[in-house]
């Protein structure tokens, strides 16, 4: 049964040092949220109390509460009668996300490196790209992505600003989920830049809002047009709205 869980799921069954429902309710919310960021619980698939249980191994009562709570967040919707839906993605929504991303994006790179020191700058710049460099030769995407969510939340919480911390981490999530789709394969990985040289340059002493502005511009063109050119699109439920095309 538990191998049967990790080829369903992709990772182990979790387990808690303790029995007390708050404490399993977050075990199963963390668990949960991360299949649901990774994609491993694709973007429009559906999904019971019962399933999520018996996979990752809760009750019944911690994970209603954990879907409850990430119902709230908007990364899971209700389906009466019918159990819940991971939130799909539209060609609509990734549109909107990157013109978000592109408003906070060179906020919190100038205000986190404000105060920063070159040596200091260059020493993190340098940590993450060595990160990068390993994740690319070892062709882990996941982790790609990962390790840049992770300088990011750095550079956000070096920010100091609490408001714009938290803006970042509701965008993270379906920033995630949408690298996540399309960095599955090496002309994806390369169409976007993610993870480039282009991207730690933008780091550099030569940053500005308008070069980290087109940066992203150039990343959200070609994301939408690997979401719309690849058959998987369709099974994920990333969709062109009626009426509407990408810009």
């Amino acid at each position: 049964m538990i191998g049967a869980r990790q080829r369903l799921w992709g990772q182990k069954m979790v387990t808690t040092n303790d029995g007390r429902p708050n404490s399993l309710a977050h075990d199963a919310y963390v668990a949960l949220r991360e299949l649901i960021v990774t994609c491993r619980l694709a973007p429009g698939e559906r999904i019971t109390e019962k399933r999520v249980a018996a996979e990752l191994g809760f009750g019944l009562t911690p994970v209603r509460r954990a879907l409850l709570r990430l119902n709230h967040e908007g990364l899971v919707r209700t389906l009466p009668r019918k159990g819940y839906q991971v939130a799909p993605l539209s060609i609509a929504s990734v549109h909107e996300l990157f013109q978000a991303w592109r408003i906070l994006a060179p906020a919190i790179v100038e205000l986190a490196f404000g105060d920063m020191t070159a040596r200091d700058a260059s020493r993190l710049v340098a940590k993450e790209r060595e990160k990068a460099r390993r994740a690319r030769e070892a062709s882990d995407d996941l982790v790609l992505v990962e390790q840049a969510s992770e300088l990011w939340m750095t550079l956000a919480e070096r920010t100091g600003n609490v408001r714009l911390l938290e803006m970042y981490m509701r965008l993270i999530v379906d920033l995630r989920r949408v690298f996540t789709l399309v960095l599955q394969d090496p002309v994806a990985l390369n169409a976007t830049k993610f993870g480039s040289d282009e991207l730690w340059a933008l780091m550099g002493p030569g940053r500005t809002r308008e070069s980290i502005e087109q940066f992203i511009d150039l990343a959200h063109r070609s994301v939408l047009e690997i979401l719309l050119s690849r058959p998987s699109v369709a099974q994920a439920e990333v969709v062109v709205p009626a009426g509407k095309t990408a810009q």
